[in-house]
């Protein structure tokens, strides 16, 4: 029989808020990924250098990545 491993709290926020996202800006739709360490949510358009924006909550750091991205496009 297989063994029942311990899942803290910490993990299970961190796997249910590894998240993929995608916003359009100006009329062109970029992928983004949000995760989630050390207490704050990272949101991150790999395809677009310097896209990258955090929050206290995944909805914050989609909220501030769409407005980065504005900036940058």
């Amino acid at each position: 029989m297989g063994s029942i491993s311990t899942i803290t709290a910490s993990a299970v926020s961190q796997l249910m808020s590894d998240v993929a996202y995608s916003t359009t800006v100006a009329g062109k739709t970029y992928s983004a990924d949000v995760t989630y360490s050390d207490g704050e949510y990272t949101a991150q358009a790999s395809k677009l250098a310097g896209a990258e924006a955090s929050g206290a909550s995944v909805q914050a750091a989609e909220n501030n990545l769409t407005t980065r991205i504005s900036i940058l496009v």
